[in-house]
């Protein structure tokens, strides 16, 4: 596919090496030093890609792209821009910018994304955030905040934007990662993964880069490290915030250079890999007390996606748990199970503190036990829910009825008062800020409360808060 380039830039030294770049990749590449020349040749010749600095004499690269896409919508506009100005290259995808580049560019990452380009052009995908397609990744979604955390995955995929996943353990990072590959133009290359935190720390950097022959004893053989599985792919850094100093600065520079050494070897290896990593730590805690690297902590974090825990969705809780259930019966030759009434309102109430992963423990248990049983019932749910099904019985109140000397309104009242904050406490997990905020109440009059109405908390904390509220 012969393709057109217009490229935009001010800078006399840069311009040209640009030129000769894209036109030894066999491209028909214009090379303008102005916005106002650019308007010029887009008014004679129609151009697939633009590529433009951002910052130019006279009319800025920004003022530049909407009259791009004036002459041609389908044209794929590339920008330009220094280190450290990500909020003016948010600011160029607003303005219909489809992906951007750092300076100081490197040729890898130039003809990277001219391939990206390329490929989006020849099967017509090049359209506007509004209109994607939503993501095909196996992640089940009812929760508003879950549907708005795969509007950003699918906005962000076709661009090679390093990514930080947040959230606590067992919420699905690695499912995240996994479907802004699929999404990516990469998604039929390697998605390659490495926990950080699951392999010691003297084997780290063999694993991230490989090493040669003789680079130490026992190494018989040259090995590949992740980087090079992950060439043109992705590469998942699972627990990031694990990784110790020396292996941080080794990290920054493959990000910033697209290259790195193999162990026992002084030959520079080049790569094309996206990076996407994750943590449950809180990495701004680490950067306070010097364990993890500012600098490598704003390459990551280009973009930042926090995944929920479970019990901040519980409308995702019983679709998840189906779904598990239906994928773990099929796999062992199980009969399809359905869920209960009572066992569905039981994982509802339930506060998962291990997230899905213990609901998914949860459900190939109940599977498991449940036998040639077409129903999932309590029963066969682990000890943890079932004694969850005690808590929540002595938070329900059954009806009332007025016999005829009368009721004792009072007790009643703080019966039904005590059974809901159980309740909620329960659905929580224990957690008194979320409760309040559930109930529509401050803090400190939860606390008031739970000790007005002999409720067992044994914190501390909320003793002082309450005395001094």
């Amino acid at each position: 596919m012969k393709i057109k380039i217009l490229v935009i830039e001010d800078d006399l030294r840069l311009r040209p090496v640009l030129l000769e770049a894209l036109s030894l990749e066999g491209h028909h590449v214009t090379a303008v030093g102005s916005a106002e020349e650019a308007i010029e040749r887009l008014e004679e010749e129609k151009f697939d890609i633009v590529l433009t600095d951002v910052n130019l004499t006279g009319k800025s690269g920004l003022d530049l792209l909407p009259i791009c896409l004036q002459y041609n919508p389908n044209t794929y506009l590339l920008v330009m821009t220094g280190y450290g100005t990500i909020d003016t290259a948010v600011q160029a995808m607003k303005l219909g910018a489809s992906d951007f580049l750092c300076k100081p560019i490197s040729l890898t990452d130039l003809t990277s994304a001219i391939r990206v380009a390329i490929e989006k052009l020849s099967q017509n995908t090049i359209s506007s955030a509004s209109v994607r397609k939503p993501s095909k990744a196996p992640i089940i979604a009812q929760s508003k905040v879950m549907i708005n955390l795969l509007e950003q995955i699918d906005t962000i995929a076709p661009y090679k934007l390093n990514v930080l996943v947040t959230g606590e353990t067992g919420t699905g990072k690695e499912l995240v990662a996994r479907a802004i590959h699929q999404e990516s133009p990469r998604g039929k290359n390697p998605f390659i993964a490495l926990n950080c935190a699951a392999v010691p720390e003297q084997l780290l950097e063999d694993e991230l880069f490989g090493h040669v022959k003789g680079a130490f004893t026992g190494a018989q053989t040259e090995r590949k490290g992740r980087f090079e599985q992950a060439d043109e792919g992705t590469l998942f850094l699972d627990e990031i915030g694990d990784m110790n100093l020396m292996l941080q600065a080794k990290l920054l520079r493959v990000l910033q250079e697209s290259e790195f050494e193999r162990l026992g070897s002084s030959q520079t290896t080049k790569v094309d890999v996206r990076i996407i990593a994750a943590t449950s730590a809180d990495l701004e805690k680490k950067m306070l007390s010097g364990e993890f690297r500012t600098d490598l902590y704003h390459r990551l974090n280009v973009v930042h996606l926090r995944v929920p825990p479970l019990r901040e969705r519980p409308d995702d809780i019983l679709p998840i748990a189906q779904g598990l259930l239906d994928s773990f019966c099929k796999n062992t030759g199980l009969p399809p199970k359905l869920i209960s009434d009572e066992t569905r309102h039981l994982l509802v109430s339930y506060s998962f503190p291990g997230n899905v992963r213990q609901l998914q423990n949860s459900m190939e248990r109940a599977a498991v036990f449940s036998g040639v049983s077409p129903q999932i019932r309590i029963e066969h749910l682990p000890e943890e829910l079932k004694n969850q099904k005690n808590l929540f019985q002595t938070a329900t109140p059954s009806p009332i009825s007025i016999p005829d000397e009368g009721v004792d309104f009072s007790g009643i009242v703080s019966q039904v008062e005590r059974d809901l904050l159980l309740q909620t406490l329960n659905k929580t997990g224990g957690n008194k800020m979320q409760a309040a905020k559930l109930l529509n109440m401050k803090r400190t009059t939860l606390v008031e409360k739970i000790k007005r109405l002999n409720i067992d908390d044994n914190d501390p904390e909320d003793e002082s808060i309450s005395k001094a509220g």
